[in-house]
C-alpha cells in the first residue's frame, strides 16, 4: 500500500490527495504505512499533504474506541506543528513572531490554544528567543531543557543552515531519545549469556562519550540499526538523524556547547557509518535523496 516517493511526486493534487486519505483512514490497521508516508512527507516539507493526512488520521482515531491516547496525542501533536511550521514558511524573515487569527482558529479546532503562549512559541521557533545555556543544563538531559533546545535548533537549522522545519522536525524527537538511551545503558553491548556463564562477569560498559550532546559511532550505529531494521522500518528519520549531524554540531559551537575542535573529532567518528549507511541508501526503492544527503555526509569528510 505504501507508494514511494518517485510515484507520489509525479501524481496531481486529486490522486495525491485520494490516496493521502485512503492511508489516513487506516491508520489503525496499517501503522506502518501512514507512518512511512508522513516520514517521507516531512523529509520532502511536503506540508499541505502532510497536514491533509493527519487531519484523516486524526478523524480515524478520534472515531475508533480501539485508538490509544497515544496515538491521538501524537497525531494532533505532529498536526498542530505542520499548522505552525506551514504558517513560519510563509513569513518574511523578520516578520513579527505574532500569531494571525487564522492561525489561532485552525490550532484551537484541534486541541485549546492560549494565545500568548502561541506567540512565545512562535518567538521562540522563529529564532528570537534564546537561551543562555550550560552543559551542566543538559548533561542529564532533562526533558524540558531538552524540548527547548531542540526548539531552538529548528529555527537555527531553517535560518542558517536552509534546512525546512518538516525535515528538522524528524530529528527534534530522535536526537534526545538517543541521547537517553545511551546514557542508561539501552546502547550498550550485549553479552550472550553463554559467553556470561562462561566467563563469570558481564562485558566492561564501553567508554563514555566525551560529550553529552555529541553522537559518537558506535552507540549511533545501534539506534540507526533500530530505526532501519525494526517495525515499523523508518529510513527517513534515520537518514534525517545522520545527515544533520553537521547542522547539529555547527548549532552547538554557536550555542558555546561545543568547541570547534571538539565538532571536527565527532565529524571524522560519525563518518565511519557512512559505507554501511550508503550500502542501504542505494538499494532503498523510490528515493534517491536519501543516498545523496548520506553520499554528501561522506564526501565532506574526505575533502
Amino acid at each position: 500500500m505504501f507508494i514511494n516517493w518517485h510515484r507520489f511526486a509525479r501524481w496531481d493534487a486529486r490522486a495525491s490527495q485520494a490516496y493521502l486519505e485512503k492511508v489516513g483512514k487506516a491508520v489503525l490497521a496499517e501503522t506502518a504505512v501512514f507512518q512511512q508516508t508522513s516520514d517521507m512527507l516531512s523529509y520532502h516539507n511536503q506540508l499541505s499533504d502532510l497536514i491533509y493526512l493527519l487531519q484523516m488520521a486524526q478523524a480515524q482515531l478520534q472515531a475508533s474506541d480501539k485508538s490509544s491516547e497515544w496515538q491521538q496525542q501524537t497525531v494532533t501533536a505532529l498536526l498542530t506543528d505542520s499548522l505552525v511550521f506551514q504558517h513560519l514558511a510563509s513569513q518574511p524573515p523578520d516578520a513579527p513572531a505574532k500569531a494571525p487569527h487564522v492561525l489561532v482558529q485552525a490550532l484551537q479546532a484541534i486541541v485549546p490554544i492560549d494565545a500568548e503562549g502561541l506567540d512565545r512559541y512562535l518567538a521562540h521557533l522563529s529564532g528570537y528567543t534564546q537561551y543562555q545555556w550550560q552543559i551542566e543544563h543538559l548533561a542529564e538531559h532533562p526533558p524540558q531543557n531538552m524540548a527547548a533546545l531542540m526548539i531552538e535548533f529548528l529555527a537555527f537549522a531553517y535560518r542558517e543552515a536552509e534546512v525546512p522545519y518538516g525535515r528538522t522536525n524528524l530529528l527534534r524527537h530522535l536526537l534526545p531519545t538517543y541521547f537517553v538511551e545511551r546514557r542508561t545503558g539501552q546502547l550498550n553491548p550485549r553479552q550472550d549469556l553463554g559467553d556470561l556463564m562462561r566467563s563469570g562477569r558481564p562485558m566492561p560498559k564501553p567508554p563514555t562519550s566525551f560529550h553529552p550532546l555529541v553522537p559518537d559511532s558506535d552507540t549511533l550505529q545501534r539506534f540507526l540499526a533500530k530505526l532501519l531494521n525494526y517495525d515499523p522500518v523508518r529510513p527517513y528519520p534515520a537518514a534525517t538523524l545522520f545527515t544533520l549531524m553537521p547542522t547539529w554540531l555547527t548549532f552547538l559551537q554557536a550555542r558555546h556547547l561545543l568547541t570547534a575542535n571538539e565538532a571536527n573529532m565527532a565529524l571524522d567518528d560519525l563518518a565511519s557509518l557512512s559505507p554501511d549507511l550508503l550500502a542501504y541508501y542505494e538499494t532503498f526503492d523510490g528515493d534517491e535523496a536519501l543516498g545523496t544527503a548520506v553520499h554528501s555526509f561522506a564526501k565532506r569528510r574526505k575533502a
